[in-house]
């Protein structure tokens, strides 16, 4: 197995490490080597792992990550969030989280709702990342 380790620079200037198995299509996304004090299931592929006190994401598994960033003909692909799934005490941390960076710099948020339906469906896409790109 060999796992490929990039430096990443985020928006806000920080450079954080991303490990990518491409046996496994697996992206790890380490913004802190802390330990996680939660984790939550994204989406059915991403994994986010984050500092409950703080508020802070952690890390950021991205599971079929070259799957994910494929367009369809219409455009970037967005996956639901499964907001449904998680504690209501977590949601709005979460949310919060995924609304700035380093979050926003890998993920954009956005929504749809179905024709004739009356609820609003979050959703969110992976964004290409310049840094594995060009490796």
């Amino acid at each position: 197995m060999k796992i490929e380790k990039y430096a990443v620079p985020l928006s806000t200037g920080q450079t954080i490490q991303c490990e990518y198995d491409p046996d496994g299509d697996l992206l790890e996304i380490y913004f802190s080597r802390s330990e996680a004090m939660a984790a939550i299931e994204l989406t059915d592929n991403m994994v986010l792992r984050f500092d409950w006190e703080n508020c802070t994401p952690l890390s950021l598994s991205i599971i079929s990550f070259s799957t994910l960033l494929q367009p369809s003909r219409y455009g970037a692909m967005h996956f639901e969030l499964l907001v449904e799934e998680w504690p209501e005490e977590s949601q709005e941390k979460i949310l919060a989280m995924l609304r700035k960076p380093p979050l926003t710099d890998f993920l954009t948020l956005s929504s749809y709702t179905p024709a004739h339906a009356n609820r609003v469906i979050p959703t969110t896409a992976v964004k290409q990342i310049p840094a594995l790109v060009a490796a």
